[in-house]
């Protein structure tokens, strides 16, 4: 709960927020601890529910891989405003298409290799446009060994990467009409 709350509000001016917050919580789990063990000592308490991962000190965590994150931690992304006066229907296409690599419905691997043909398909060279379908396309094919790394990958339309594979026949068309699986 506590990373989805922060990532809803990491787009705003919340890191002295997310201090104080984090600083509450500290201050809560610690009373909590030393109620649970009354007889036990505070170093003792300490110990048991708190922690180090990497550099971070005094995380509460019952094991390695189980851990409460802290608030502060959540990086603080800014909306990135349009430039100037700047609109999709400008021509600008380039723009748009480097932009649209920032998208929240974008992988950062499609985002990657927008950035890298800058903004066009390497099947037709066309730019792309808000609203095209994007087909991650392997180079090498992994039935030949290819892989999935971004070395080896390539951003198509979606009618480009049909292309480049032949036609697609889905399964609806051919119940439909049994003459087409002999085509």
């Amino acid at each position: 709960m506590i990373r989805g709350w922060c990532n809803y509000y990491s787009s705003v001016c919340s890191k002295e927020t997310f201090n104080t917050l984090g600083h509450m919580l500290w201050n809560k789990l610690r009373r909590w601890g030393y109620r649970r063990h009354p007889k036990k000592s505070k170093s003792w308490v300490i110990k048991k529910y708190w922690g180090t991962i990497g550099k971070d000190n005094w995380m509460f965590m019952t094991g390695k891989d189980n851990y409460l994150p802290k608030h502060a931690k959540t990086p603080i992304v800014r909306h990135r405003k349009v430039k100037e006066t700047r609109s999709p229907y400008d021509g600008d296409l380039i723009y748009w298409s480097l932009r649209m690599g920032k998208h929240p419905e974008n992988t950062i691997q499609k985002a990657k290799l927008l950035k890298r043909q800058k903004g066009k398909c390497s099947h037709c060279g066309l730019t792309f446009r808000d609203g095209d379908k994007l087909e991650m396309h392997h180079i090498l094919p992994r039935a030949n060994g290819g892989t999935n790394k971004d070395e080896n990958l390539e951003l198509l339309h979606l009618h480009c990467h049909d292309a480049k594979h032949g036609t697609k026949v889905n399964a609806l068309e051919l119940d439909e009409n049994p003459l087409m699986r002999y085509q």
